[in-house]
């Protein structure tokens, strides 16, 4: 098979590996880690709810973050400026156990060149949030959907936000979501603009 485990999401497949946003994607860096390895360590905030922020802007909230620090050996002149010139934008790290976080580098990276100045090996701290699941954000419950052979599905895009739950214009909760009627071509086209905007999240690493 050409595909072990098909329902397998990215944040499941690598281990000990840096990418970066360059604004589209997430893109792998063309380096290899050298030197001991150590995890990312967690470093309490002085202020609750304080704000990890930077040129890249936003990254996330929360209590406590993340610092490590990586030793990055490129193979070439052209791998390491690929990665140069987005140094300052979102990165994601995954570590040895495939835990995923996001962040940034900080601080002046220290480089030095080997084998006739051909090889490049970086030192970059990283400040990290460890990246959470999405949270459930509906607590309301369609009423005609208990039993139903779909319910579990229906409940899993609810909470994805695929699903209206609350009508826009005033907030009351939509009380019946009728699983067996046929849907619409308006219908349609919003599910499908939703689940676009879904997965570019998930590619995006938010």
């Amino acid at each position: 098979m050409t595909q072990q485990s098909p329902i397998s999401n990215e944040d499941a497949v690598f281990k000990k590996q840096l990418f970066y946003d360059d604004g589209k994607r997430y893109r792998k860096v063309q380096a290899r880690l050298i030197t001991e390895y150590k995890p990312p360590s967690p470093n309490l905030k002085s202020h609750v709810n304080q704000t990890l922020a930077s040129s890249a802007g936003l990254v996330q909230s929360g209590t406590s973050h993340y610092e490590t620090t990586l030793t990055l050996l490129f193979y070439s002149k052209k791998e390491y400026a690929d990665w140069l010139q987005y140094i300052g934008s979102q990165h994601k790290y995954y570590d040895e156990k495939g835990t995923v976080y996001v962040g940034i580098v900080t601080g002046r990276p220290e480089i030095r060149t080997a084998e006739a100045e051909t090889k490049y090996i970086v030192t970059a701290a990283l400040s990290l949030v460890r990246k959470q699941e999405f949270e459930y954000r509906y607590t309301s419950n369609f009423i005609d959907t208990e039993g139903h052979w779909a319910a579990k599905h229906i409940g899993d895009m609810q909470q994805m936000g695929l699903i209206a739950t609350n009508w826009s214009a005033d907030g009351e909760d939509v009380a019946y979501f009728r699983p067996d009627d046929p849907l619409v071509r308006s219908e349609a086209v919003t599910l499908l603009m939703r689940t676009h905007r879904y997965v570019d999240k998930l590619l995006r690493g938010y």
